[in-house]
């Protein structure tokens, strides 16, 4: 598990994917909280097929955020998907998608590395999303790769 803060004035998923890359976690939970000086987030309109952006250009407290990291591409690069929950001054909150642009004045993350195969992103036909290619991952997966002569039905 990995804790900690992000620099003053930083993006937040540039700084959460530069870590997940210099630690090599390639697979994870994020947690974050704290506040932003300025907020980028979208809504998957789903029945368009795309993204509605939502630009907040005030201070907003995170309230809530929560996201995985996975591989977005057979490149091995890892990306962190990240939803926040924000409250503006009035304690009047949104959220949605976050996208890069959010600007960090404070915040707080936990990492919590998964040890199973990466989930890898594809485009879902159904939904017009990336998500994750099979329906479940484990870290018993690993476990098994790990010990020669066991499947994960041992």
């Amino acid at each position: 598990m990995l804790i900690g803060k992000l620099p003053y004035k930083s993006d937040l998923l540039r700084e959460l994917n530069k870590l997940a890359a210099a630690q090599g976690i390639k697979a994870g939970v994020v947690q974050v909280m704290g506040s932003l000086s300025r907020a980028r987030l979208s809504f998957y309109d789903q029945k368009i097929r795309a993204y509605r952006e939502l630009d907040c250009d005030a201070p907003h407290e995170i309230v809530a955020g929560t996201g995985n990291i996975s591989l977005r591409d057979s490149d091995g690069v890892p990306s962190v998907h990240l939803h926040i929950a924000i409250a503006d001054s009035q304690g009047k909150v949104t959220g949605g998608h976050s996208l890069e642009g959010c600007t960090v004045f404070a915040v707080e993350f936990v990492i919590w590395p998964f040890t199973g195969p990466p989930p890898l992103r594809v485009r879902d036909q159904a939904t017009g999303l990336l998500l994750w290619e099979q329906a479940l991952y484990s870290d018993e997966q690993r476990e098994s790769a790990d010990r020669p002569g066991l499947d994960s039905a041992d």
